[in-house]
């Protein structure tokens, strides 16, 4: 048994103040562990609902909230906007109530901006005009980028 009375409270304190830093480094050692192995995962889609269409995949979710990977099937005609009517309803300060639509057409998808406040983007480029959409292409519509899956 040891005899604690023969030892210096300035080692006890010693000792304590080793055991508390080598579970500190313990703990901070296991933080960067699975943090490293999620990033080595990679952020993979979450496929909610398939769409004979295609989807868009959100890329970057602005202060949405939305989780990055969610999916959104397309329609025929896609509407993309603040409104809750929208077919793909993003709560994003940057974007107007009826910001864009898509529409599949006879030469591919063609995306138009309705008029928006902060305007609409196809791979970092501001659509102007009607604009073909390609598999791939990143839209990006206020703070949210949205990529192209067929």
């Amino acid at each position: 048994m040891i005899d604690f009375s023969a030892i210096s409270i300035n080692v006890l304190v010693l000792i304590l103040r080793l055991v508390v830093v080598v579970l500190l480094y313990t703990f901070l050692w296991q933080v960067l562990r699975t943090i490293t192995s999620d990033l080595r995962r990679g952020v993979t889609p979450i496929v909610e609902e398939s769409s004979p269409y295609g989807q868009f995949i959100l890329v970057s979710a602005g202060q949405t909230g939305l989780s990055v990977g969610k999916s959104f099937p397309l329609q025929p005609v896609t509407s993309i906007g603040r409104s809750l009517d929208s077919d793909i309803a993003l709560n994003d300060g940057f974007m107007s109530a009826d910001h864009a639509r898509l529409e599949l057409r006879d030469e591919g998808w063609v995306l138009h901006d309705l008029g928006s406040t902060n305007g609409t983007f196809v791979n970092g480029f501001e659509v102007k005009s009607a604009t073909i959409v390609y598999n791939g292409d990143v839209v990006r519509v206020g703070r949210v980028e949205l990529r192209m899956v067929l």
